[in-house]
């Protein structure tokens, strides 16, 4: 399994996550796309300049739109910067968790504001800080009143990241 590498907290307080595990396919893609475009032109008309700059920009295109959202915490707060946008989501004032783990690994987070973020659920379960300041958050949120829907999503997702934890100490020590 890869990890996501925790970049250290920057000026801001808020404690960067590179999620590379989903940039490498993203990688991958990009680059098949443009050998694939270049093996074409080669066996057709051949390569020249103009098409395989149009390739090339077509595949960093196709790079950028894939490439996963910087995922940034800081107590209280949610950053998700994707291409184009910056979300913040209150995680201290959330109104909605959801976490259908039956349909979907992604975590759907809500604040009071309505501004909404996913999570991967492997991203969680790869940074224990990450979890452990959203589930933090999370209570308090429960605590003050404001996540009135989700509780239980909540408390699931608590017990999945525990199994998962011990799961992980088990296969450390070689009881799996």
């Amino acid at each position: 399994m890869h990890d996501p590498t925790p970049a250290p907290a920057g000026a801001d307080g808020h404690e960067d996550v590179l999620w590379r595990p989903e940039a490498r396919p993203a990688v991958v893609i990009g680059t098949a796309f443009l050998v694939a475009a270049l093996l074409i032109d080669a066996v057709g008309p051949g390569v020249t300049m103009a098409p395989t700059a149009c390739w090339g920009c077509l595949a960093a295109v196709l790079l950028l739109v894939l490439f996963p959202p910087r995922i940034s915490l800081a107590p209280g707060r949610l950053l998700v910067r994707g291409l184009f946008t910056t979300r913040v989501v209150h995680t201290d004032r959330l109104s909605a968790l959801q976490w259908p783990a039956d349909v979907s690994e992604r975590v759907v987070l809500t604040d009071v504001r309505g501004t909404r973020a996913q999570l991967d659920f492997c991203l969680l379960r790869a940074n224990p800080s990450l979890w452990l300041q959203l589930e933090a958050d999370a209570r308090e949120s429960r605590r003050c009143g404001s996540l009135v829907r989700g509780t239980a999503c909540l408390d699931r997702l608590a017990r999945r990241m525990d199994e998962e934890a011990a799961r992980s100490v088990f296969r450390s020590s070689g009881i799996d």
